[in-house]
């Protein structure tokens, strides 16, 4: 009888550690919906002129939105490094869209959720580095003929919107704005050696890694989050 006493006390201490435990859980990871950190710190430019930015998003998305919106928290110092692999984006099915080179699309989106969002300075508060590699690497390119081939089959299935046919690099004014505002790019020698790309044709202002998988890792340990698009 003894024995069963000391099971059924054990039980009730595993039991009540347990419940101790989900609440010190459920408490740790409660504040994962609580806007302690506001965003965006400026309305952003869709919005009428004037809006207050602390209730831009509710008046976007409905009454209540801003409050479960998880705002960054870390804003300080912070570190990002993303691996560009491929020159174009793709559609839903995989297929390349030969209009959108892949991260590019996004610099401005980038620039507008660091800086109008969260209220950071592009190489001051956040440090992001962009490593070109692969198909990927054309893009740090001031021409190459990937560009060329890639307007014309683009032309073809799309007659009603063309786009400029030639092998000068129509996105390096992207490129060229990410670098103004404090982005820093770097070109993989790997994947110039397969292109063709050199200190002649390379965008002024990018800097080359020998191996992209090297340099993206030795960012990681010191202390850069990857992203890859």
């Amino acid at each position: 009888m003894l024995k069963k006493s000391k099971i059924v006390f054990v039980s009730i201490a595993a039991v009540g550690f347990m419940a101790s435990s989900v609440t010190a859980l459920a408490d740790r990871f409660s504040d994962a919906v609580v806007n302690k950190e506001p965003c965006p710190v400026t309305a952003y430019p869709t919005m009428p002129v004037g809006t207050d930015p602390s209730i831009a998003l509710d008046l976007e998305f409905g009454d209540g939105a801003q409050a479960i919106t998880q705002c960054l928290k870390n804003r300080k110092k912070l570190k990002v490094v993303v691996r560009v692999d491929n020159t174009f984006m793709t559609d839903p099915y995989g297929a390349a869209r030969l209009n959108a080179p892949l991260f590019l699309t996004n610099i401005e989106k980038m620039i507008t959720q660091y800086e109008t969002t969260h209220g950071l300075k592009i190489g001051k508060d956040i440090d992001i580095r962009v490593v070109f590699s692969g198909t990927g690497a054309v893009l740090a390119a001031t021409s190459h003929g990937i560009f060329a081939q890639a307007a014309t089959r683009w032309n073809t299935a799309n007659p009603a919107n063309p786009i400029a046919t030639g092998p000068v690099n129509p996105y390096r004014a992207i490129v060229e704005r990410g670098m103004a505002v404090g982005m820093k790019f770097y070109l993989c020698q790997e994947a110039s050696r397969t292109l063709g790309i050199t200190m002649a044709n390379k965008i002024p202002g990018i800097n080359f890694v020998p191996a992209a998988h090297a340099a993206t890792a030795d960012f990681q340990m010191d202390g850069y989050a990857i992203i890859i698009p």
